[in-house]
């Protein structure tokens, strides 16, 4: 089990264009990594795509709009998008205020893009990144290749603060290799985390505090705060007396 706070990790500038905080390292797991992904104000991202990851955007502060393909999704606290393998995407912010939202990266296969680490890849395609933001095109994906279409579109839901149990957001049947659920516990609930031969699981806190219990590790934590869990292990939530809001993403090792 690995418990970090949000703001707290390495911090990798891209070239003047965004800061990625990193949270859980691709070197740390076998097919996930997660950071806290800062946009400038102001700002038209480079369009650009990835063809051996999929992502999800979890938009935590700002605003803006996200480009996946052919459509046009708005972007606020709560939304949540699905950025599929080889489909060219971009990020775009709004207003004084920089757009922030949680980056979940599930790779395809075991390479992770031929980089040891995510600092090694940002060092990789910063150049390109600048290069793609100052022309407006997605003229390479940072590997040589060329933007590919995908017949999996971009998914976009808005987590809700109404409901508690559990909410599918983005279910395995519309992706490659990852899911996104929103578990939402009442004051001193409880929920499993089941162990699962496939799927590792990464959970990030967006309101409440409680505990979770790993084989025989038990620890707190509140919101802001990002837990790995490994795949084949079962943990524990338990909500203290505010409740307890995660969202759960998990990445399927095939």
């Amino acid at each position: 089990m690995i418990l970090r706070d949000t703001h707290s990790g390495q911090k990798l500038d891209v070239a003047g264009l965004n800061e990625i905080t990193v949270l859980i390292d691709r070197s740390e797991t076998e097919r996930s990594e997660v950071a806290i992904n800062r946009w400038q104000p102001g700002l038209d991202g480079p369009p650009h795509q990835h063809e051996h990851k999929e992502q999800i955007f979890l938009v935590l502060a700002g605003e803006g709009d996200v480009l996946v393909g052919n459509q046009r999704f708005s972007a606020s606290v709560g939304s949540l998008f699905y950025l599929p393998a080889g489909v060219v995407h971009q990020t775009i912010t709004r207003g004084d205020s920089p757009l922030e939202y949680f980056l979940f990266n599930a790779f395809l296969d075991a390479e992770k893009e031929g980089h040891a680490s995510f600092a090694e890849h940002i060092a990789k395609v910063k150049h390109i990144r600048r290069r793609q933001a100052d022309t407006q095109q997605a003229e390479s994906g940072g590997n040589g290749s060329t933007p590919t279409t995908s017949s999996r579109i971009g998914i976009h839901a808005q987590v809700s603060s109404e409901k508690t149990g559990r909410t599918v957001l983005l279910s395995p049947a519309d992706t490659a290799s990852c899911d996104a659920i929103l578990i939402a516990l009442p004051d001193n609930g409880a929920a499993q985390i089941a162990a699962s031969t496939p799927w590792e699981r990464t959970l990030h806190v967006l309101a409440g505090s409680g505990s979770v219990q790993f084989a025989d590790e038990t620890a707190s934590f509140g919101a802001g705060q990002t837990l790995f869990i490994p795949r084949g292990c079962a943990a524990t939530l338990r909500a203290g007396q505010d409740g307890l809001r995660v969202v759960s993403f998990g990445a399927a090792v095939k």
